[in-house]
């Protein structure tokens, strides 16, 4: 795949064979729109939600991101963004003040970055984002944090 490239994750991994008290319960329906460049995480992270009924689209740059957010079809529930803030293109506080400004209330923001200033996290919570999480992120956070973060969008509606 080409770097900028957009995927569409679909398929739930089934982890019966593998549940343990550890595991997740499984979310409802829910769909995550993923901003990473480092394809590996992007991977693990896809894995980690899929495997408890994440549907995860993914795309590795800040321009393809943003061409392709702002195109999505306008509907009434917000759609969950993890947003890197080191990714080509255009970094990821750009993007999400574009999105804010091209579509104020189609997105909820998460930040995660390798990035751990107050400067850079307050930049992103002040601008709107939900959250900040610094990597490496343990992906049982990540997984609980997304379930907390579709909690507050099916509140919205």
């Amino acid at each position: 795949m080409s770097k900028g490239s957009e995927r569409r994750a679909t398929t739930a991994v089934d982890r019966r064979s593998r549940e343990s008290s550890q595991t997740p319960a499984k979310l409802f329906r829910s769909e995550v729109i993923l901003v990473e460049d480092d394809r590996e995480l992007a991977d693990l992270i896809c894995f980690a939600l899929e495997s408890v009924g994440v549907t995860v689209t993914i795309f590795n740059n800040g321009v393809d991101a943003l061409d392709g957010l702002a195109a999505l079809p306008e509907r009434e529930v917000r759609r969950l963004v993890l947003l890197s803030v080191d990714i080509g293109g255009i970094d990821g506080h750009t993007l999400h003040e574009r999105l804010i400004s091209l579509r104020p209330d189609a997105f909820l923001v998460a930040f995660m970055s390798s990035r751990a200033s107050e400067a850079d996290q307050i930049r992103a919570l002040r601008g709107g984002a939900i959250d900040y999480l610094v990597k490496p992120v343990s992906m049982h956070v990540l997984i609980e944090k997304v379930r907390v973060w579709q909690t507050i969008i099916s509140g919205d509606q």
